[in-house]
């Protein structure tokens, strides 16, 4: 009987050894290959930056400038435009003050679309540029006191 009793007290002393070698060991789990498993992540926001300025016109006139003040100065800016780039793109923007009413703008734009505006797009296609390379567009601005007429290229 003795020699019975002897074997249950070496069972549980290698019982005890094994659970505790398994207590010290850490599980497989998705930390193992991946220590940030599991974390909840952290959104990256870049640093803000001031919008870039924006692009100045080409050549600006104000509306009702007597076209000879101008078109020496245009014609200098599109000559040098055609010989950069040859199918260069002229928009013309047409800027009127905003009006008290939707209808006073409308006016505004009409009458400077008319007067200067044509004139201005006109001189281009003097110039050297084709039909085709100008484009025109009116708009008001709150945050002008006196209508221009600019030309901007692409």
């Amino acid at each position: 009987m003795l020699n019975r009793l002897r074997p249950v007290p070496v069972l549980t002393a290698v019982s005890a050894a094994g659970i505790l070698c398994l207590a010290s060991c850490n599980l497989v789990d998705q930390r193992t290959f991946d220590p940030r498993a599991s974390r909840p992540p952290v959104p990256h926001y870049p640093p803000s930056r001031p919008p870039p300025p924006p692009v100045p016109p080409l050549v600006q006139i104000g509306l009702g400038t007597p076209a000879e003040r101008w078109q020496p100065a245009l014609k200098d800016a599109v000559a040098r435009a055609l010989a950069r780039k040859p199918n260069v793109l002229f928009v013309v923007t047409i800027i009127v003050p905003a009006g008290p009413t939707p209808g006073a703008e409308g006016a505004a734009l009409t009458r400077a679309m008319a007067a200067d505006g044509r004139a201005v797009a006109a001189a281009i296609v003097a110039d050297g540029a084709r039909p085709a390379q100008v484009e025109m567009s009116a708009m008001s601005d709150s945050t002008v006191t006196a209508g221009a007429v600019r030309v901007y290229v692409r």
